[in-house]
């Protein structure tokens, strides 16, 4: 029989161990409905809490107590015994919202992949400007982008777009996303130099026209003005912002540049081409 002192003691004690009980038990429930996916016995559950309240309490001091006082450590054990089993109930329920969680990001990434056409021939041309080379298109087909999830597609294209104008042999790129985020794409050749393309006694000058180059087109014909007065006909070889080249005679070309140094301006009028 226990007196009354030595029951209150080994309550104690056993509600003491019962947390180390408890810790142990909810751990090892976490972590085996986690990597096992289901839940772990009681008994496995119960000697791991057990286990885990031993070493806290000390293995020499543990074996001492046991030979002082037996009734007293077999009633501490047995109530620490039942704090395995919240231990194993909310371990379990915490290692099933953890495993949930893995699932999910397996199922449902938090990246998304846009894949341009594996086949070249799908990268179509964009019509009215040169055809973008075959080694061009076999070189950028299949290639993948990947974006964090929840990107919007205007700017999923305009990343693709900037790095496809960045290939050599690219001049120009058309890129559209569909909604099922198929991607498709349109690509341009980028112009031969100027200088490869030139007829014989002309020649290529930059300018900035008065009110801007809006209104101007590669390839038009235009009338040059400079301060209101006409210098002769040019065509527009590039345009970008409001700068364009211009193709013109030689002698047109020497008379231009002399004005545009002197600080006058430019202005151009497009006539019907030829």
């Amino acid at each position: 029989m226990m007196d009354l002192s030595s029951l209150s003691w080994a309550i104690v004690l056993g509600v003491v161990r019962g947390f180390y009980v408890f810790a142990g038990s909810f751990v090892a429930a976490a972590l085996y409905r986690y990597v096992a996916e289901e839940r772990i016995r009681m008994t496995a559950c119960a000697f791991m809490g057990l286990l885990t309240a031993g070493f806290a309490a000390g293995p020499r001091e543990l074996t001492a107590m046991t030979y002082q006082h037996p009734n007293v450590e077999m009633l501490a054990w047995a109530i620490a015994a039942l704090f395995s089993i919240p231990g194993r109930t909310y371990g379990d329920v915490i290692g099933d919202k953890i495993l949930q969680t893995r699932l999910r990001a397996a199922v449902n990434p938090r990246t998304k992949v846009y894949q341009l056409p594996e086949d070249p021939d799908e990268i179509r041309d964009i019509p009215g400007e040169p055809p973008a080379p075959k080694d061009v298109k076999e070189r950028v087909a299949g290639r993948k982008y990947e974006f964090p999830r929840g990107v919007s597609r205007e700017e999923v294209e305009r990343v693709i777009k900037r790095d496809l104008e960045r290939e050599e042999g690219v001049g120009r790129a058309i890129v559209r996303v569909s909604e099922d985020g198929k991607v498709e794409v349109l690509l341009a050749g980028s112009k031969p130099p100027v200088s490869h393309t030139l007829p014989p006694g002309k020649v290529a000058v930059s300018v900035e026209p008065m009110g801007g180059a809006i209104h101007i087109g590669e390839g038009d014909r235009v009338r040059v003005f400079v301060d209101g007065r006409e210098l002769g006909e040019a065509e527009v070889w590039k345009r970008v912002d409001d700068r364009v080249v211009l193709v013109l005679d030689e002698d047109d070309a020497k008379k231009l540049l002399e004005e545009v140094t002197q600080g006058k301006l430019v202005s151009l009028m497009v006539v019907q081409g030829e």
